[in-house]
């Protein structure tokens, strides 16, 4: 197995958010493309990263290949690339090669040996129905998210037919953000429910996401009443990551 992808950005970054939640996860490559799929400890949060195989500029992959990856080594090596480089994969059991390409062609390659199968948990894929869809753009995500974790230590969203709201408190103060199509924040909303949704998760799993902003073309959060909220990074050569955090049980 052999792949490349143009954007180093778009992996270190992403698998920053990953290796935050947990150390290990599984490296799915087939004729579709590139997943990884990762659940923290505590099953709170859950992160998936995907690339299609149109993302790619080398996709060698004869079959479906399954890597069991310590992001934790896979991390070290990606904080050494500079965002023009590209990122190489080379697969051949049990060595994973991980190649960073300069735009002067000058190639660094790293080994990263692959775990036994034992080693590492993959969670199952997620299926839900949302009643709430908002998208908007990366700015607003990420500017929304840095004024409510200077005060609180939740995120509660709201919805109704009109807007999404997104507030926290403490015992000090308490911050409330109206998101809304007219504003400009909000590039698209969906409400579909016959009363007003709402939610409240930690704000600390936000900060994964949060972070690919600076990266992201478009933010995408989904949410209802008793269920994880979903929020969805789209990022560059049709990339994303999507972030699932379990509703907090006061």
């Amino acid at each position: 197995m052999r792949i490349r992808f143009a954007d180093a950005r778009t992996w270190r970054y992403s698998i920053a958010a990953l290796e935050d939640l947990v150390e290990t996860a599984v490296i799915r490559v087939s004729e579709e493309g590139l997943s990884i799929r990762a659940m923290d400890p505590a099953h709170v949060a859950m992160i998936e990263f995907s690339i299609p195989r149109d993302g790619f500029d080398i996709f060698d992959v004869e079959k479906e290949t399954k890597i069991y990856a310590n992001l934790e080594v896979i991390m070290k090596i990606l904080r050494r690339s500079s965002k023009k480089d590209e990122i190489e994969l080379i697969y051949q059991p049990p060595d994973l090669r991980i190649g960073l390409i300069s735009p002067e062609g000058v190639e660094r390659y790293f080994e990263a040996a692959s775990l036994s199968p034992e080693a590492v948990e993959e969670p199952p894929e997620l299926s839900l129905e949302f009643p709430v869809k908002a998208s908007m753009i990366p700015q607003a995500f990420k500017s929304s998210y840095k004024v409510l974790s200077e005060v609180g230590e939740f995120i509660e969203l709201y919805a109704d037919s009109e807007k999404l709201v997104m507030s926290t408190q403490s015992e000090l103060s308490e911050v409330k953000i109206d998101l809304t199509k007219e504003s400009g924040l909000l590039t698209s909303y969906e409400f579909n429910a016959d009363k007003e949704q709402r939610g409240r998760y930690s704000i600390d799993y936000f900060d994964k996401v949060s972070k690919l902003a600076m990266i992201a073309d478009n933010v995408e959060l989904y949410f209802g009443e008793d269920i994880p909220v979903r929020i969805k990074t789209s990022l560059p050569r049709g990339a994303w990551l999507v972030l699932y955090v379990a509703p907090r049980q006061e």
